[in-house]
């Protein structure tokens, strides 16, 4: 169980939040620019802080059986999807630790979703996240009630909606139907406020967090710290073992613990290659494992597996997730060391020639030519030219080998194997993912599962309903829902909409099939109900305990108070199978027909309402 703390009172925090924002203004990193957020415009250092907040290091002790699995991962930054196929891949189970050092929110697609999924998991399983320097500087951007503070929120969501294309906030006004261009003005107070009373769940848990966890001789903390004797940092300020940048290059080492950190991605600490593997020192003690996920263009999610509280640093295994495209090699490469290595700090080009696909650059700094991927440049806030982290290596590759594909060019697969990124040029073929019908649920020791999904399975087997299951990536559009169709057999995925009346008095779950195009006035005729539009995301997850892209008629069963109404388009009735979300994503679910209409159905509660949709404009 995660713990709940409460703070009391408003603290000024002067600058503060404008240097929490300076700090985490990039999408490209580390960067320092001039940003306007409240109507004026300054320039920040991440060497100066005005730090005027209550919340003080705190140090929590992991309690660990001899023998029982830790597993870390760090920097999640608004992924659920890799961190829930990473989680497989580790094969997470319920006796196992989990750890999460820092970082869950923001650069990525769906912050909110990762904090419900991590919450989730810390009310059944031993799970313990410590604070990230994102994290915190978000806390502490709604811990000001000024007009200053509210001002300095509503500008960072519209800069963070041009950054990143979002934020953890701007995801939370959204799911209750906020427009964030809405927020700002006499309106941003109000609309701040009522976030924070619709979510006060989630921010209590980002606020509780501790800095630094320790497990046996195994220390979590996601900058990095100057001491093993973590207990003389308690009651200090946080940031500076939270952003803690270039953390291993400053020299420290351990001799009676491990240090893993997070915060600083491992391919800035190689200057010969790009990888984004974990960073292993064992004479030091230090182990970083942030693999750029979100932040590099290359980046992925990394994990490592300890097998023991007191294991030794050549005991634990990693693996990393990044969702790309995977292929299998063909023929044997020879490696090459990189002839030119970009990083971040010395990124600024300008172009030479271009030749399709490709193009020649020169590095300012150095004033060397090199050729690399012709769309693998960006402009900062002044115009100048950067070219994204990148290295020319050649791979040592052998037949079979699987790579996975970060771009494909004329020159071939710029790729990455192990965490290493570098050219392949050889012949290869994509790997298919199998998906295999499993006949029965899953195996309940099987730790990276939503309560919300176990607990359809769990009603379907009291009601005697057989199904059918599949894992997958997350399938939240109907194009990648395809594969997943595949695998089902020749059931139908229906395409799933919830809907609502402009009064948000009436609800509605429509089922039609996944190729027909939705019109609204065409429907709304059918059931007397005009000016129909999507139902917000508060409702879904209020009546039905479903996330958006998890929509099913799965979610039903939570709806004891009858608010939602089924629809479904007749043309559905004729097959005789169906395919569906057990109310995540990453899962699908074949059921006969029969069973959801004359079983399924009528034990929750709900009579379908038909309606027949052509579809057509």
């Amino acid at each position: 169980m995660y713990p709940i703390l409460t703070h009391q009172g408003k603290k000024s925090i002067g600058n503060y939040t404008f240097y929490m924002i300076a700090g985490q203004v990039l999408d490209r990193e580390y960067r320092n620019e001039e940003i306007n957020i409240s109507g004026g415009s300054e320039e920040f250092s991440d060497q100066e802080s005005d730090m005027t907040h209550q919340i003080k290091t705190s140090i929590e002790n992991i309690h660990v059986e001899p023998g029982q699995r830790i597993l870390a991962v760090s920097d999640i930054h608004g992924h659920p999807d890799r961190l829930v196929q990473l989680l497989r891949q580790l094969h997470y189970s319920a006796n196992d630790i989990l750890v999460i050092v820092g970082d869950l929110i923001e650069k990525g697609p769906e912050s909110l979703r990762v904090v419900q999924y991590v919450m989730d998991l810390a009310r059944r399983h031993p799970v313990y996240v410590s604070m990230g320097n994102v994290d915190l500087g978000r806390i502490l951007m709604v811990d000001e009630d000024s007009p200053k503070g509210v001002a300095d929120w509503a500008g960072f969501l519209h800069w963070a909606e041009r950054t990143w294309g979002g934020s953890l906030f701007s995801e939370m006004l959204k799911s209750m139907g906020i427009p964030i261009d809405q927020a700002a003005g006499e309106k941003a107070a109000e609309y701040r406020s009522m976030m924070l009373e619709q979510f006060h769940e989630e921010m209590e848990f980002l606020w509780s967090r501790p800095t630094i966890l320790t497990a046996g001789k195994y220390i979590f903390v996601h900058g990095g710290i100057p001491t093993e004797d973590v207990q003389s940092l308690a009651g200090t300020d946080p940031w500076p073992f939270l952003k803690n940048d270039d953390y291993y290059n400053q020299g420290y080492g351990f001799r009676d613990h491990i240090v893993v950190t997070g915060h600083w991605p491992t391919c800035l600490y190689r200057t010969d290659r790009e990888d984004v593997s974990p960073l292993f020192d064992r004479e030091r003690g230090i182990l970083c494992i942030d693999g750029g996920n979100s932040l590099k263009r290359s980046g992925q999610l990394n994990g490592i597996v300890i097998p023991d509280s007191q294991a030794d640093m050549e005991d634990i295994r990693w693996t990393g997730y990044d969702g790309a495209l995977q292929v299998e090699a063909l023929e044997s490469q020879e490696g090459r060391a990189a002839g030119i290595h970009i990083q971040y700090f010395e990124s600024e080009v300008e172009p030479v020639s271009g030749d399709g696909d490709m193009g020649a650059w020169r590095q300012l700094s150095s004033g060397r030519v090199f050729s690399g991927p012709a769309d693998w440049t960006y402009q900062d806030g002044e115009g100048r030219l950067h070219y994204d982290d990148y290295a020319d290596t050649r791979l040592a590759v052998a037949p079979g080998d699987r790579l996975n594909v970060i771009l494909r060019t004329g020159a071939g697969y710029y790729c990455k194997k192990d965490g290493c990124i570098g050219w392949y040029q050889g012949k290869a073929r994509p790997v298919e993912e199998r998906l295999v019908l499993q006949p029965e649920g899953p195996d309940r020791q099987e730790a990276h599962r939503l309560e919300r999904e176990l607990m359809v399975y769990e009603l379907l087997e009291r009601l005697h309903i057989s199904y059918e299951r599949i894992d997958h990536r997350e399938a939240n559009t109907m194009e990648a829902c395809q594969t997943v169709e595949e695998a089902l057999q020749g059931a139908v995925i229906c395409k799933n909409l919830f809907l609502c009346n402009r009064q948000r008095t009436a609800f509605y779950l429509l089922m039609m099939p996944g190729e027909k195009v939705f019109k609204t006035k065409e429907l709304s005729a059918q059931i007397g109900s005009s000016r129909l539009s999507f139902g917000e995301a508060v409702y879904m997850e209020r009546y039905l305990h479903i996330s958006p892209g998890s929509v099913s008629v799965m979610g039903l069963m939570h709806d004891r108070e009858h608010r939602v109404q089924l629809l479904i388009d007749r043309e559905i009735l004729q097959g005789e199978f169906f395919g569906c979300h057990p109310c995540v994503n990453t899962s699908s679910l074949r059921l006969r027909l029969k069973d959801l209409l004359e079983v399924f159905l009528p034990a929750v509660g709900h009579e379908p309402l038909y309606v027949e949709l052509d579809g057509e404009a």
